[in-house]
């Protein structure tokens, strides 16, 4: 048995598990700090992530991801949530672009870092949103995607993106309306009745405070230039990377 603590968001929480895969994981994680709470995982619950998961995962991974899920279920006692989607941080301001799987958010970021220069990718898949009464950040976990972007840190969220593959570029602003449903299918969805609940009040405060875009983009720099001037208010031109 591993027991070990680990830094997410602002947070000092104690990790039991089995196998030292998840120790190592998140090594660069690590805390000597007072805990805010324990997680634990059982056989019973890796037995049943190898069981439902379609990638026949290997048990020491399994229970990893058993790990990051107990996290994710006590997150929204702290104003803290689990989101699926790709931080990156441009000259200090944070904006998410979120998608279903293999709609190709990775891609995008990538190509924000081909013709922009200063763009850091803080997570790649599933960073913890901190969401305040004034504000969101950001941070960074090593449950970073398969490619592993992740740079341990964190950066005020400034905007979302939604992305939809499309022959033609264009982007619009959502109202709360329209993208709630997005926002919440992208957003962990815990079992316990009372942090269903602290989630359910997060999103409206991250709805009131981060503004949500809907990018129609093919793979090309015109889509970059779209979300770009949407998300920043700057002008792409002006900003890009020199040939």
């Amino acid at each position: 048995m591993h027991k070990f603590t680990v830094n997410f968001a602002k947070l000092n929480i104690t990790v039991n598990c089995k196998f030292d895969y998840t120790y190592n994981f998140c090594k660069d994680y690590l805390s000597n700090g007072n805990a805010d709470f324990e997680v634990s995982v059982s056989d019973e619950e890796t037995d049943k992530e190898i069981a439902e998961s379609p990638y026949n995962p290997s048990r020491p991974y399994a229970e990893s991801i058993c790990v990051y899920r107990a996290i994710a279920e006590k997150l929204p006692y702290y104003d803290r949530c689990v989101f699926h989607g790709a931080v990156i941080s441009y000259r200090g301001r944070g904006y998410i672009f979120t998608a279903p799987s293999g709609t190709g958010k990775t891609t995008h970021i990538g190509l924000w870092q081909k013709y922009l220069d200063g763009v850091e990718i803080v997570n790649g898949d599933k960073p913890v949103l901190h969401i305040e009464e004034d504000g969101v950040t950001a941070y960074a976990t090593p449950y970073a995607g398969k490619e592993g972007y992740q740079n341990h840190s964190s950066v005020p969220l400034c905007g979302i993106c939604l992305l939809e593959q499309a022959p033609q570029n264009s982007i619009r602003r959502l109202d709360t309306a329209e993208c709630v449903t997005h926002i919440m299918s992208q957003t962990y969805k815990p079992y316990d009745t009372g942090a269903v609940i602290k989630t359910l009040e997060m999103l409206d405060r991250l709805l009131r405070n981060i503004p949500v875009y809907l990018l129609s983009c093919n793979i090309g720099e015109e889509a970059v230039k779209y979300s770009f001037e949407a998300l920043t208010n700057l002008s792409y031109e002006n900003n890009k990377r020199p040939l």
